[in-house]
């Protein structure tokens, strides 16, 4: 499972591209992994055949786990001559031992034999793994699930579901006398007895908004509230709020530097033009996709990016380029009846605005800033910039002269 982020953690194996058996060359496009961020293509590091698959489409992994096996076909065939050379005076039979020994040793490697959390858990209970997967009970190399998944472990105590459950719970046998078969009331009534919770594994995409939030309360943030007035966004409503507000915070970006820049290392850097990240959810998720170069681009190609970006979300599409560049960012939440809220900033932008609902033509606005970027004495006056450009119908006819005049 390749790191496809710098925050990714583990990956959930969308879909096979290639099968048992096909042949593959540097660069082929194998399977499509959903990271901590987007859905990405993973590609083949080697040329040989897929000898088998080890994950499953749907299956989430640690990153560095092995999901899948390439057999180097020239290369074996090569070392398989060599070898036979070396023992051509023996005899057949005992060529092919040694031979399928050398195999083994070479290509099946300790590490690929069974992941170390299968070797622990087969030690505790006295499992012979290897026996196991001559029995062709289990899958080689063997991981812990394909020991459970065998009912070879605690079968003799415990009924299939009842070890599903205790999985979920995190439960042990060792917990237990093991003096009788316990079944799934047993284990429930276990559960209740002792307050068990079941515990699930953080998602991919949720450990990455984890990650960015313990990121961004390090950052020494304050907050500005006002509003702006909402007049022009009614009468030149061709064109949504959002994506007027994106249009708008771009053009006062372009006058305060410090609202395009970031932190590195040491240094700081300002970008040449807007960057901003819009807030975007779809059931649990959290996306932050970046509309680039929005000084550049006029209203109606923002609103095209703007229905492109929801199609994606919707399809857990978005690719880490798309998400990535930012530095500035918005979170609208007024159309879901919010008064007025505080937003995080996000990764490494300088401020976010929270919009809110609109209330008797006027809209709430708070700018989560980040002082070491932005002091309080600029920051009003970017946000007095806002309130004047909302006021400015010669904007709003400008903006939408030009999308005519292309």
């Amino acid at each position: 499972m390749p790191q496809l982020s710098d925050s990714m953690d583990e990956g959930k194996l969308i879909s096979w591209k290639k099968k048992v058996g096909d042949i593959v060359h540097i660069g082929d496009v194998i399977a499509e992994v959903e990271s901590d961020k987007a859905i990405m293509e993973v590609q083949c590091f080697k040329n040989g055949s897929i000898k088998s698959i080890l994950i499953s489409e749907g299956v989430s992994a640690p990153v560095g786990t092995l999901i899948a096996e390439i057999s180097l076909k020239n290369v074996l065939e090569e070392e398989t001559l060599d070898l036979k050379q070396e023992l051509k005076e023996e005899k057949e039979k005992e060529e092919d031992i040694k031979v399928e020994k050398y195999i083994q040793k070479s290509y099946f490697s300790d590490k690929l034999y069974a992941s170390p959390k299968a070797r622990i858990y087969a030690n505790e209970h006295n499992i012979d793994i290897y026996k196991l997967q001559k029995q062709n009970k289990i899958p080689v190399p063997t991981h812990l699930k394909d020991i459970l998944d065998t009912n070879e472990v605690d079968n003799k105590y415990f009924t299939h579901k009842a070890l599903k459950l205790m999985q979920t719970h995190k439960i042990e046998a060792k917990d237990f006398n093991l003096d009788k078969k316990y079944d799934t009331n047993d284990i429930l009534n276990f559960i209740q007895k002792y307050n068990i919770k079941p515990l699930r594994e953080i998602p991919s995409f949720q450990k990455a908004l984890i990650k960015n939030l313990e990121k961004s309360r390090k950052k020494a943030v304050y907050h500005i509230y006002d509003y702006i007035y909402s007049s022009y966004f009614k009468k030149y409503n061709t064109y949504g709020i959002t994506t007027w507000l994106i249009k708008i915070f771009a053009k006062a970006m372009m006058e305060f530097d410090a609202f395009r820049s970031g932190i590195q290392g040491e240094y700081i850097y300002t970008r040449a033009n807007a960057n901003i990240a819009l807030a975007m959810a779809e059931n649990n998720r959290l996306y932050m996709p970046v509309f680039k170069d929005v000084n550049l681009v006029n209203i109606n190609s923002i609103e095209e990016t703007l229905i492109k970006y929801k199609n994606k979300v919707q399809k857990n599409s978005l690719s880490i380029d798309e998400m990535s560049g930012s530095s500035f960012a918005i979170s609208n939440l007024g159309g879901m009846g919010i008064h007025r809220f505080d937003a995080m900033i996000n990764q490494d932008d300088s401020a976010i605005a929270a919009i809110g609902a609109e209330v008797d033509e006027k809209i709430s606005i708070t700018l989560s800033i980040d002082h070491r970027l932005v002091n309080g004495y600029e920051a009003s006056l970017f946000l007095q910039k806002i309130k004047d450009i909302c006021l400015d119908e010669d904007f709003f006819k400008d903006t939408v002269k030009e999308v005519r005049h292309v």
